[in-house]
């Protein structure tokens, strides 16, 4: 990554936020009176961003998914079950994390 990202909130900020739950779902609540879905507005308001989703990125947690795919198959063909195990689990969360960054992103 050629540019360095910082967080959208600092620790102090989150802390407060976190802290008030009920600000946050008051907050959430006004987002809902638009005519988008809280999830719809998340994708627009990351949309075109330095800090959000391309489809490289979908592209890229896909690829890791299918290696991880591979490396079970391999293990589990050599008898190591607990290393294939460990794959079959990781390439899972690479498959959802790539259809949850797919969610985000308007159609191709």
């Amino acid at each position: 990554m050629s540019t360095e990202i910082p967080p959208a909130l600092s620790a102090a900020e989150w802390t407060g936020v976190l802290a008030q739950q009920d600000g946050l779902a008051q907050l959430r609540e006004q987002f809902g009176a638009l005519p988008f879905s809280t999830h719809a507005i998340a994708a627009l308001l990351l949309y075109e961003q330095p800090f959000g989703f391309t489809r490289q990125d979908v592209q890229d947690e896909d690829e890791v998914s299918e290696y991880c795919a591979v490396m079970a198959r391999h293990h589990r063909e050599t008898g190591d079950r607990v290393t294939a195990a460990k794959f079959e689990l990781l390439g899972g969360r690479h498959r959802e994390r790539a259809a949850k960054i797919a969610a985000l992103l308007p159609p191709t």
